[in-house]
């Protein structure tokens, strides 16, 4: 079962190693999960950490470094899917463009445009749930 991992799920488990979305993380990365993740998610990771964790970039690179070999890294299309205009953040659609291109079963994240949306496929799950399963 694929699933991607969104942005705030990396930032969260890079800054929180020990936190609940570190939890999710984990188990997405153990069979018979497959964690997908973007190379337009690990450049925004990369930007977020740069703007408001700039002391914390080594820790981020720590968590790049044994996490990312886990992960199928895709590369985010450029080809627009008509689904994306479901979400409100303009930022957020080449996310959901990955998600699609890849056929994602499920996306985990705690961003509430993703979550409130009525995107059914993939299926968007919040941590909690994503633990609960």
């Amino acid at each position: 079962m694929r699933v991607m991992i969104d942005t705030n799920i990396i930032i969260s488990a890079a800054l929180f190693p020990n936190g609940f979305v570190s939890k999710a993380l984990y188990k997405a990365m153990q069979p018979p999960f497959q964690p997908v993740i973007s190379d337009y998610i690990v450049d925004e990771v990369h930007r977020k950490f740069q703007e408001k964790f700039p002391n914390k970039v080594t820790e981020l690179e720590a968590f790049f470094y044994t996490a990312l070999p886990a992960f199928s890294l895709i590369a985010t299309s450029q080809n627009i899917k008509e689904t994306e205009s479901l979400i409100r953040d303009p930022k957020d659609r080449p996310i959901l463009r990955a998600a699609l291109e890849i056929g994602a079963d499920l996306f985990l994240t705690g961003d509430k445009d993703f979550l409130d949306s009525s995107i059914t496929d993939p299926r968007i799950i919040s941590v909690k749930d994503f633990l609960a399963l």
